[in-house]
């Protein structure tokens, strides 16, 4: 039978705030820290500081320490990440059991971005817990977090990120799973919605305090792709992101993978081997969690996204339904709109990016749920917001287009079009051996927003105004002081360009 990862909030709730999986897990951390050298590198490969330099471990002057073959080997911005990221768990959990001396432990999940439930937003107590001696608590993470602090409301990313159709893509749109990439990377380019929000918007929230305007004050652990694996909510949260990962592949046939890419199925990463020596997975062994051996307490989707019931088929009498292979059409390149250089994005100042005379649908094509059937209106338009650098940056920030001038973006919801967070933007503005220090890049589906400005009137053919939002913590937790002025965040965007499909 499949081990089950369950959720961590309901083993609280059930068992109290130490439940015995969290008893287990607390006594293995323990252990597998006291297996590291006291001061130095890493070298015992089941140890705990070892295990998290896989993940990532600064180097000499910031840059990524490469000096074991296994370091440094996360995926970020790309198609691999899902997949890297699993493989890690399950050496992880290996590596757990057998310290444990137990096969059955399975790591729990944290679903921390909930839309159906606002109390998983907090850390579970057992990880806050300032007992001398809990290794599931660290200093180095949020003050608030570690307060009970909830985090923001990010429940509608997580849903966008949920409801896209396609894993990846090499167009350069809007992706669950990432851009593509023909050669595994420490740090990519393009993310993909999922490895966004909640993913790293999550980290950042988790790992590090922030002033009330959203800019850094303290850095954390679970704020930098070098110190994440060190705090132990890490692998919970990811736990979670993996169990996202095989809900959104659950919820429609089509949500296939890539798998006929070979560059994507053929990807094979190593991990330490439990009894010594390396394990590795190719991309394409993993996809399937029954023969991986494991199970999620439940990958049932938000309600928001829950499919409709379809009416029983009742067939009498007739010949048999004959099947037929359907092949899609190869997409069209996208057309690009227009684009803006240089683009600040920590200020409230909206940019104006100029289109070339491309409109939206016709109202009426809106309204009868038949876009684009206006020949001179692209059926879906996507914000591309390209090489995004900068030493200094809020959480995450929420993208709105077409607010009225004057107007603040909060007070439209309705024109936000999408969630972009900040985790490893630094890493990814240096320039290494593993980066060029172009930055990131997010990409955002636009179209709904654009048929709302349309249906209002207010769709400007020649130009379209994006603002940009801090999404910040939130108030101070009653006992804790306010957080003093942080380092004003600085990121900017090579180009915010505008695209269509």
């Amino acid at each position: 039978m499949a081990r089950i990862r369950k959720d961590v909030w309901n083993l609280t709730r059930d068992e109290g705030d130490w439940p015995k999986d969290l008893v287990a897990y607390e006594r293995a951390v323990g252990l597998m820290r006291a297996a590291d050298p006291p001061v130095g590198r890493p070298t015992n490969p089941l140890g705990w500081a070892y295990l998290a330099a896989i993940h990532g471990r600064a180097g000499v002057g910031g840059s990524a320490d490469t000096s074991d073959p296994l370091w440094c080997t996360c995926q970020h911005g790309s198609w691999y990440f899902l997949p890297w990221h699993r493989m890690y768990l399950m050496a992880f959990e290996l590596a757990v059991q057998d310290v444990l001396h137990d096969p059955d432990w399975s790591l729990p999940y944290w679903y921390a971005v909930n839309p159906d439930d606002a109390g998983t937003a907090v850390l579970p107590p057992a990880f806050r817990d300032r007992t001398v001696g809990n290794d599931l608590f660290t200093t180095r993470r949020s003050r608030r977090m570690n307060a009970g602090a909830p985090l923001p409301d990010l429940g509608a990313s997580l849903l966008d990120a949920l409801a896209a159709p396609v894993y990846s893509t090499p167009l350069g749109t809007s992706t669950f799973g990432g851009g593509e990439r023909a050669t595994p990377s420490f740090s990519g380019d393009e993310t993909g919605l999922l490895e966004d929000t909640p993913h790293g918007a999550v980290h950042v929230l988790v790992g590090n305090d922030f002033d009330a305007a959203g800019n850094p004050v303290r850095l954390g652990w679970m704020g930098s792709f070098f110190t994440a694996a060190l705090d132990p909510v890490f692998w919970l949260h990811h736990a979670n992101l993996d169990r996202l990962w095989q809900a959104w592949l659950d919820a429609d046939p089509a949500h296939v993978q890539p798998t006929g890419d070979d560059a994507w199925a053929a990807a094979r990463w190593s991990f330490p081997r439990v009894g010594g020596g390396t394990v590795s997975w190719r991309v394409d062994e993993v996809l399937d969690l029954a023969a991986l051996g494991y199970a999620y307490e439940s990958t049932a989707l938000p309600s928001a996204l829950a499919p409709p019931v379809p009416p029983p088929v009742v067939r009498v009498g007739g010949p048999a339904p004959v099947t037929r292979e359907v092949r899609m059409p190869a997409p069209l390149p996208p057309q690009t709109l227009g684009a803006a250089v240089d683009v600040a994005i920590s200020t409230p100042e909206p940019v104006e990016v100029e289109l070339e005379g491309v409109r939206g649908p016709d109202v009426a094509s809106v309204d009868g749920g038949d876009i684009g059937a206006d020949d001179t209106a692209p059926t879906q338009v996507h914000l591309r917001i390209e090489g995004i650098t900068g030493t200094a940056a809020a959480p995450a920030y929420h993208v709105y287009v077409g607010v009225p001038p004057g107007d603040a973006p909060a007070d439209h919801p309705e024109l936000r079009a999408g969630t972009f967070s900040t985790f490893g933007v630094v890493e990814a503005s240096r320039r290494t051996a593993l980066h060029d220090g172009t930055g990131l890049t997010k990409v955002l589906d636009i179209t709904a927003v654009r048929d709302l400005l349309v249906q209002q009137g207010r769709w400007d053919p020649g130009r379209l105004t994006v603002a940009f939002a801090t999404v910040v913590p939130g108030p101070a937790v009653p006992g804790e002081p306010e957080p003093e002025a942080g380092r004003p965040a600085d990121l900017r965007a090579a180009q915010v360009t505008v695209l269509a499909t």
